[in-house]
């Protein structure tokens, strides 16, 4: 119960805080700052209005992913780790998009490298797929990269290209379609479907370089997690042109999916390429396999060493048959040669003569006729007959054509038996040959037949990895693709002008307190009472018809204005505080010089002579005379100098006014001791010589603050009236007041706010103002009633 009770400190502190507020200051200084208020709202909303109006708009286009991952904590049941791992899997997936690796893809991919972009009145716009204009390019120095080339279009298929070349800026002519090279740089500049000849707007294009766009890259993305839970990312990329950046938060969710395509494949790539390495090495293997069998059939002739094995021994067996009927045939022939030199009958194997030609047969056979003829005949004949002659004579022809033909025909089985023998040395050697051959050719045939089957196996397995490489499917899918953005996100135009119109607010809030708190000035008459212990007789509106350059009488110039109507009530509320009959003397007096005493007290004089009372202004203030600068006149060589010591009569210094009734006496020549002068008798003397004469004596004196010739004079008098200017004297001169009040020598002490400001409902403490006046006695009354009420 107590707690909700607020505590007595507290009450009194808030208490202490309105009292020391002071609501009638804090307007006064709201109506002296009310322009430089309104001056900063203007001021820092103009600022914003211009930041907004001058400043590129920023469109971002969002996306959203959501993530599957597979963990065997699933199947488990362990379903804190399971979050863990996810939340760790999607921090991991947006540091991977937004990691320089990924995005050297997208940089890859996007082509925008050149950017192009057109000058405008205050800022420049980026030409997103509508360039009149298109560029190709192959960079020498990289000093060009990241650089603006500026172009202008000329006439027909001319432009102007410009660019900074060593630190100087660089024009040339070229024709669009022709090749510029220089030595840091080749261009290819041709125009597009949107070039407009007559277009007149200056261009300027940027080639960036990898890291350029990569770092951008990074500049304007942002991946956030959207939903934990649901496991969904946001991408979005910020750029000065909307289909810009929608384009590349496109290009950004295919490139991720893919990617994460490509990781799920990684096993399988690997073993791919491994599959593919060895294919490589096992077709090398066959192609050198197939390389030595096709030496080793063109060497050998076949392919089949069983096979010629056996017809190799064959071939030997025909041979050896051929030799052995070679030899028989060569002996026979021998037999045949040795009986033909004999001279006898000839015996010939049948079977060997049906084998040999049929030149060599009828010869053989002729000399068998020949010879039996000639023994036929010597069983008739003689050796010495003709007869037996003539068949020797034929039996020697017969002989010789005979020999002839064996010898020749032995030749030819001579031959023959060295053919056989060189056939049958070549077949004996390639058959001691075969058996090596045979085994190394059968090992190579087992090795290929063997890589066959492996090169076999290893497409059959590549092929069963391409098909299930080609059937994966990433589970993360884009749930809202990248929008179109249609309003800018930055900058924000209610917000940065209400932030304006606030920080303008502030300002003006701060401005209005730094004043408040630092007007060490009396500013109304509510603070005046509140500060002094003597009353406040009353407030004289400022004088605002004509500039005063002194001190002026100004009723009688406008006796119904809103000052002369305040200087009645003063005088109206004067008889209040002194109210007996006779004589009046008032001293009119203030702090230092410039709070209007001396214009109080001349006007104040005149208002009170208005109603019938002779009135007379002294000017006590003998160092700064200034009272009868307010009647017009010229300062006097007889006043209150010279009358107190001495030198001239009262009677003889005292002057008229143009108001009837009201005199005035000059402060005369200005003393070395004025001080000195208000001591004596004399001075007594002279206010006691007026007021015999005037009804009322009004003592303008010097300023107390100043000098002690005010407080000299205030004890003879009857009403003492403190002046105060609004906004020109200073809280601590109300000190002054108080101590003299202090004292106790001065009961009738009042004072009165000088120069206030004449705004109806403002500086006047008592619930009224000054209007337009009129000589009504009983408004008057009213008026008077209520500053009798305050005494």
């Amino acid at each position: 119960m107590e707690n909700n009770l607020p505590s007595h400190k507290s009450m009194e502190a808030e208490k202490d805080f309105f009292e020391s507020f002071d609501l009638e200051r804090f307007w006064y200084v709201l109506k002296r700052s009310k322009f430089w208020l309104v001056g900063f709202v203007i001021l820092t909303t103009s600022l914003a209005y211009v930041y907004v109006r001058y400043t590129k708009p920023v469109y971002n286009s969002e996306s959203i992913i959501k993530l599957e991952f597979e963990s065997e904590a699933n199947v488990l049941g362990l379903v804190e780790v399971v979050n863990t791992q996810e939340r760790n899997e999607i921090s991991g997936e947006i540091e991977l998009i937004k990691s320089r690796l990924f995005l050297s893809r997208v940089a890859e991919s996007a082509k925008m490298d050149v950017s192009y972009h057109v000058y405008g009145r205050y800022l420049t716009d980026e030409r997103y797929k509508n360039s009149p204009f298109r560029v190709s390019y192959k960079i020498h120095d990289p000093i060009y990269f990241n650089r603006p080339f500026d172009i202008e279009f000329g006439a027909e298929d001319s432009f102007k290209l410009t660019f900074i070349k060593g630190g100087e800026e660089t024009s040339q002519t070229y024709n669009f379609g022709d090749e510029i090279q220089t030595d840091g740089f080749n261009l290819l500049i041709e125009r597009t479907e949107n070039f407009d000849s007559s277009d007149d707007n200056r261009y300027f294009f940027i080639i960036s370089s990898r890291d350029a766009l990569i770092s951008t890259l990074q500049e304007n993305l942002n991946v956030i997690p959207e939903n934990f839970n649901a496991k969904t990312i946001k991408v979005s990329y910020s750029d000065h042109n909307k289909y810009k950046a929608r384009d590349l938060v496109d290009l950004i969710d295919s490139l991720y999916l893919d990617y994460t395509r490509e990781v799920k494949n990684v096993a399988i790539e690997q073993k791919i390429q491994f599959l593919n390495s060895q294919i490589e090495s096992t077709e090398k293997k066959l192609s050198e396999y197939e390389d030595y069998f096709e030496e080793f059939t063109i060497e050998n002739r076949t392919t089949n060493l069983g096979e010629d094995l056996n017809r190799t021994i064959e071939q030997l067996a025909l041979l050896d048959s051929q030799r052995y009927f070679l030899k028989k045939s060569m002996n026979d022939f021998n037999l045949i040669h040795k009986q033909v030199n004999a001279k006898g009958a000839i015996a010939v194997n049948p079977f060997l003569m049906e084998q040999l030609p049929k030149s060599l047969t009828e010869s053989i056979t002729e000399y068998s006729k020949l010879q039996q003829e000639r023994e036929l005949k010597l069983a008739s004949y003689n050796e010495t007959s003709y007869i037996i002659e003539q068949i020797d004579t034929k039996l020697d022809k017969s002989k010789n054509l005979l020999v002839d033909l064996l010898e020749t025909y032995e030749e030819t089985l001579e031959d023959r038996m060295a053919q056989v023998d060189r056939r049958r040395n070549i077949l004996e050697n390639n058959l001691t040959q075969m058996p090596s051959m045979g085994t190394e050719y059968g090992k190579n045939r087992r090795f290929y037949e063997l890589q066959e089957e492996f090169m076999l196996s290893l497409q059959t397995s590549k092929m069963e990895l391409e098909i299930t490489r080609a059937g994966t499917v990433t589970k993360n899918v884009v749930l809202s693709p990248a929008s179109l953005p249609s309003i800018p996100v930055k900058p924000q135009k209610v917000l940065i002008i209400g932030a304006g119109l606030m920080i303008g607010l502030v300002i003006s809030v701060v401005y209005l307190l730094i004043r408040y708190l630092a007007h060490n000035k009396v500013a109304g008459v509510r603070e005046l009472e509140r500060l002094v212990k003597v009353p406040v007789l009353g407030a004289i509106p400022h004088y605002k018809k004509e500039s005063l350059s002194h001190t002026s009488l100004v009723v009688k110039k406008d006796s119904k204005s809103s000052l002369s109507e305040a200087l009645r009530t003063i005088r109206t509320n004067m008889d209040f505080i002194h109210s007996s009959a006779g004589s009046k003397t008032i001293s009119v007096t203030s702090t230092i010089s410039g709070e209007g005493k001396t214009f109080v007290a001349a006007n104040l004089g005149a208002i009170i002579a208005m109603t019938g009372q002779k009135v007379c202004v002294v000017d006590i203030d003998m160092r700064k005379p200034k009272v009868h600068l307010a009647f017009g006149g010229v300062s006097s060589k007889d006043g209150v100098s010279t009358i107190l010591s001495g030198k001239s009569k009262l009677k003889s210094s005292i002057q008229e006014t143009p108001i009837k009734d009201l005199h005035f006496v000059g402060a005369g020549p200005t003393p070395p001791n004025p001080s000195e002068l208000l001591l004596q008798s004399e001075f007594n003397d002279m206010l006691e010589g007026l007021r015999k004469i005037y009804d009322v004596v009004i003592l303008d004196t010097p300023p107390v603050g100043l000098v002690t010739d005010g407080r000299l004079v205030m004890k003879y008098c009857d009403i003492q009236l403190y002046i105060v200017r609004a906004d020109y004297s200073k809280r601590s001169f109300i000190k002054v007041i108080n101590d003299l009040k202090g004292t106790g020598q001065f009961p009738n002490m009042t004072t009165i706010l000088n120069s206030i400001d004449s705004t109806p409902g403002y500086g006047y403490g008592y619930g009224y103002g000054y209007g337009y006046y009129t000589e009504d006695e009983s408004k008057t009354k009213r008026v008077a009633s209520s500053i009798k009420n305050l005494f």
